[in-house]
């Protein structure tokens, strides 16, 4: 007991030193980590920002895609009236000789 004693007296201010350094290495160790735990939660917060404003531009993106589809359904089914009005043949009313040859002599009589 005796020799410890005067072991701690002598060396009083190194085991203090050393006290403090550990002290210092842990009280530092947490700083560090702290900052690091800030920027980490900075980066998870501009990381949802940029989703969020890209999930809008996909919302976006997929009501034009909507709107377009719709065009071009509505597109195709001009196309194909079309289509089918121009492959129908004019109705026209047949005439018979003897209306025709009336037709010709009224439109060549002179008034």
């Amino acid at each position: 007991m005796n020799l410890i004693t005067n072991l701690i007296k002598k060396s009083w201010k190194v085991i203090v030193g050393i006290v403090v350094i550990i002290l210092g290495i842990i009280t530092l160790g947490n700083i560090h980590k702290r900052k690091t735990i800030k920027k980490i939660d900075k980066k998870i917060d501009e990381n949802e920002k940029a989703t969020e404003k890209l999930e809008g531009k996909i919302e976006q993106v997929e009501e034009q895609k909507t709107e377009v589809k719709k065009k071009v359904v509505a597109k195709k089914k001009q196309i194909e009236k079309t289509k089918s009005s121009k492959s129908r043949k004019p109705i026209t009313k047949k005439t018979t000789t003897a209306s025709a040859k009336k037709n010709i002599i009224s439109k060549t009589k002179k008034k």
